[in-house]
């Protein structure tokens, strides 16, 4: 009995010591530590298809100031030339409205999941993908960035769907083991990779499996129906926002 009940307070504080690591990363608040003129480093995920045609309608419409983020990586899957085209004509877009738009890469890896795999094989592909995305966040993927641009990016924004679960948890990861002491740079300065997720338009009342695991991961989770505004995946989480209509 007694040993039964250890385990059970064992397991309560891991419980409680994981709900304290997510909540307090979620509501830090990053103080603003960039120089004016710094370049600023923003990955794009592009989830094909409907995805990509949604993020890009999004920053046309922001409208995504080149001069500020000075380069831009796309991530796009294996096979999704769709995606990397359209990523290449946005950017011809930019270069025609904006002299100086600075640098902007693409950048493809392999799919967490592919279009009815099996469940048994997704999770060794899901590895697959995260394991990647882990080398495009520390700079050690084959395809290099322009010389000059910080390898770590300052800003991760998505809109799903599977490919962007394993971004942003590579993200979580390398600002978790950052901020341990004695290993990463907690007295140094603020480490980037903040991450933004907008749901998609055509989610008007419940979130996408995409949202609903990331939604205690992200740093901010953005919706564009007033019916999924102050969500949250639990007590002393940050709660979604309601941005309005983001898409064209």
């Amino acid at each position: 009995m007694t040993r039964c009940a250890s385990r059970h307070t064992i397991k309560a504080h891991r419980v409680k010591t994981i709900h304290l690591i997510l909540s307090s990363s979620q509501q830090f608040r990053v103080p603003k530590t960039r120089r004016r003129h710094d370049p600023t480093h923003l990955l794009i995920v592009l989830g094909s298809g409907g995805h990509t045609a949604e993020m890009l309608a999004m920053l046309r419409r922001l409208p995504l100031d080149p001069t500020v983020y000075t380069h831009r990586t796309y991530l796009v899957t294996t096979g999704d030339s769709f995606s990397a085209t359209k990523a290449a004509g946005f950017e011809k877009y930019l270069q025609e409205r904006y002299p100086k738009s600075g640098s902007f890469s693409i950048i493809t890896i392999p799919r967490a999941r592919r279009v009815h795999q099996s469940f048994l094989t997704a999770p060794l592909s899901a590895l697959q993908c995260f394991w990647v995305c882990l080398c495009v966040l520390r700079g050690t993927h084959p395809q290099k960035l322009p010389q000059g641009v910080p390898h770590y990016p300052d800003l991760i924004l998505t809109n799903g769907p599977g490919t962007a679960v394993c971004v942003v948890l590579a993200a979580k990861l390398i600002r978790f083991v950052h901020a341990v002491p004695g290993i990463g740079m907690r007295n140094s300065t603020i480490f980037p990779l903040r991450t933004i997720f907008i749901e998609s338009w055509a989610r008007v009342t419940t979130l996408s499996l995409s949202g609903r695991i990331l939604l205690p991961f992200v740093d901010r989770f953005l919706v564009q129906w007033p019916g999924l505004a102050g969500k949250r995946a639990w007590k002393g989480m940050r709660e979604t926002e309601y941005a309005g209509t983001l898409v064209e």
